[in-house]
């Protein structure tokens, strides 16, 4: 990002357009502070795919730290009415809304409630949910080593890609073995993830993804190498 918000790390935008950041949750530095019918936001990491969500907001002001001021960006005079505490992580403002699961009725299955909670116990991402274009940015400069690590798969405008050591792109991020939870969370009940997926009918060759208001079941086979002529493909 070039030009006046180069050095941008603060925001303050209308509190009712909060949700339009749900895509920056994966972001531990990303926090927020209520102010009435305004909500500041401040980050120190990514700034370019933060100020990417964060433009598109309306009536958004932004500001960069000076000679350990706060100015508004472009500006010279300080901005006093800046707070410097009662931030709180992203992820804690804004949540999934619990999945509701109900079996079809000619289905002889028991109906079957899953919500997520906040997970204690910190766990690695091994999938990320993001955008072909994006993915199809990162290839032209990752090594060729970090490209084959990974496996995608594209379904209309997002592709879900799988591996050890995920790209750094915003996106949403998911731990796992077949069932994906979105980080920073756990499936409530908790239940083993066996259990879970026999719940929800997934069979052996599929994979479940647990995103706000849908559990979405991907067969394995959807799955293949990322390539940069893949990922280049699947952009265009």
């Amino acid at each position: 990002m070039h030009g006046v918000l180069t050095h941008a790390s603060l925001a303050r935008i209308p509190a009712e357009d909060l949700p339009l950041l749900g895509g920056l949750r994966a972001y531990a530095s990303v926090e927020v502070r209520l102010d009435g019918t305004h909500a500041w936001v401040r980050w120190s990491e990514a700034g370019y795919e933060i100020l990417r969500a964060l433009l598109p907001v309306r009536c958004a002001e932004f500001f960069e730290k000076l000679d350990r001021h706060w100015h508004l960006c472009g500006h010279s005079l300080p901005a006093f009415e800046v707070p410097d505490d009662g931030f709180v992580p992203l992820a804690s403002v804004i949540t999934p809304a619990p999945v509701l699961l109900v079996a079809d009725d000619d289905e002889v299955l028991p109906r079957v409630v899953l919500a997520l909670r906040r997970a204690e116990e910190p766990r690695p991402a091994v999938a990320l949910l993001t955008t072909p274009k994006a993915l199809a940015a990162w290839v032209d400069m990752a090594s060729q080593a970090e490209i084959a690590a990974l496996e995608a798969a594209r379904s209309g405008e997002l592709v879900l890609v799988t591996g050890e050591r995920l790209p750094p792109l915003m996106g949403e991020r998911y731990w796992g073995e077949r069932l994906f939870c979105p980080l920073g969370w756990m499936p409530d009940p908790d239940l083993p993830e066996s259990a879970l997926l026999q719940a929800l009918g997934v069979q052996a060759h599929e994979l479940a993804l647990l995103r706000k208001g849908a559990v979405e079941i991907i067969p394995r086979s959807a799955l293949s190498s990322l390539s940069r002529a893949s990922a280049r493909l699947g952009a265009g």
